[in-house]
């Protein structure tokens, strides 16, 4: 599969709910004109995580993030120069900080670490690797190393998803800088589950080695709902 995410501010001239409004029911609908897609998710932040998360218990510093899912890259490629692609394009300014926005979007590889349901109560984590890490060092590290601990832990599914390179406007855009270098996702039935899994021991040990893989100074976190538009295929390992 060929995964690209888009990584959301509102305009600041918006209240957050006028702004997820629009985007649940004006301009993620569209996404199901453009051809060919193979799944398509909108994420939006419903609030702030717990600081024993791993991230500090403050406002956060995204809005949301879409998903899109294609067959391959060369679906991806032809999506890009519909006329449905295009019309989405302009009526981004509408609702986001597209500046912003083109700084934290990405191909994506995704990687599931525990397979099972998306789950009702959905949380993420952006994250930056360590500085002197390279990219296929932290990589590396946190899918071999940091992400099996969870599997420890009562959670429903747990994916990781690595940054390949930018994405732009019209697609893959090779120079372009990208403000981030990767997320994961969890889901879980309820906030009981989740409150559960960050006030144990093991998650206390995930946190510690988190030190020895991300910048902790730029780990952003929130928990999401998800606003299903097109029905994405679930990647097995």
């Amino acid at each position: 599969m060929y995964k690209v995410v888009w990584i959301a501010r509102y305009r600041k001239d918006l209240t957050k709910q006028e702004a997820s409004d629009y985007w649940a029911t004006l301009h993620g609908p569209p996404m199901k004109e453009v051809s060919p897609v193979a799944g398509y998710v909108q994420s939006h932040v419903q609030g702030a995580l717990p600081a024993v998360s791993g991230v500090a218990e403050e406002e956060t510093m995204f809005d949301g993030y879409s998903c899109a899912w294609w067959n391959d890259r060369a679906d991806y490629l032809k999506a890009m120069s519909t006329p449905a692609w295009h019309r989405i394009l302009e009526d981004g300014p509408k609702v986001f900080d597209v500046d912003w926005l083109w700084n934290m979007s990405a191909h994506i590889d995704e990687h599931p670490m525990i397979e099972g349901p998306t789950s009702p109560y959905k949380v993420a984590w952006i994250v930056r690797f360590k500085h002197g890490m390279t990219r296929e060092e932290g990589r590396e590290y946190w899918r071999n190393i940091h992400g099996p601990i969870f599997r420890e832990l009562d959670i429903d599914r747990y994916i990781q998803n690595h940054v390949v390179g930018a994405i732009g406007e019209e697609g893959e855009s090779g120079d372009a800088e990208i403000g981030f270098d990767g997320f994961s996702e969890c889901w879980f039935r309820d906030e009981t589950q989740f409150r559960a899994a960050v006030e144990s021991d093991t998650w206390a040990v995930a946190v510690e080695d988190a030190r020895n893989v991300f910048d902790m100074t730029q780990m952003w976190g929130a928990a999401l709902k998800e606003n299903v538009v097109i029905e994405p295929p679930l990647v097995s390992a």
